[in-house]
Formats: C-alpha cells, sequence, structure tokens
C-alpha cells in the first residue's frame, strides 16, 4: 500500500505566500514564516518553498526568507525556484 503524504507548497513572489491558477490571478495569502510553522505543526509531512518569478527575474531565491522559514519547522523542507547551479544551492544550505 502507498504512503499518503501531505505536502503543501509555499509559491512565493514578492517575499509572499500566494496563491493562484497556473500562477495566475495570484492573491496574497500571507507570510510564508508563519504559513510555513502552521503546517510544520499541523501535521504537514514535508513543506515546499517555490520562488514562482525568481527564475523569470533571472534573480536567486530569496535565501533569508528560506532560513527564515527553516528556523521555525521541524519537517523535510525543499526549496525551488532560482536555483540555477549547486553553488546557489550551496548558499541555502
Amino acid at each position: 500500500m502507498l504512503a499518503k503524504r501531505i505536502i503543501p507548497c509555499l509559491d512565493i513572489k514578492d517575499g509572499q505566500t500566494v496563491k493562484g491558477i497556473e500562477f495566475e490571478s495570484l492573491k496574497n495569502v500571507g507570510d510564508p514564516v508563519k504559513l510555513g510553522k502552521y503546517y510544520s505543526d499541523n501535521g504537514a509531512d514535508e513543506l515546499v518553498f517555490l520562488d514562482i518569478t525568481a527564475t523569470h527575474e533571472k534573480r536567486k531565491t530569496l535565501v533569508e526568507l528560506v532560513k527564515n522559514i527553516a528556523k521555525e519547522i521541524n519537517i523535510p523542507f525543499t526549496v525551488g525556484g532560482g536555483i540555477s547551479r549547486m553553488e546557489d544551492a550551496e548558499v541555502i544550505l
């Protein structure tokens, strides 16, 4: 039997968590640090952070925001968006 896991995703734009359909009609849904902690405290198995505009804007992901979220959670944490080389990922680690 396959294990069921809950893995919410924080879609990030301009430092805030947003939700929309196919990244259109985005609505701000709150502070990513608070939402990350909420998901971690309420049974999520893992958390995904996706900086949805970093690659398009040709910039690196929001490292300080990633670090602030990581301090507040105790579940596996996956980061995407704005990481084009391994050196970029090493800054986050």
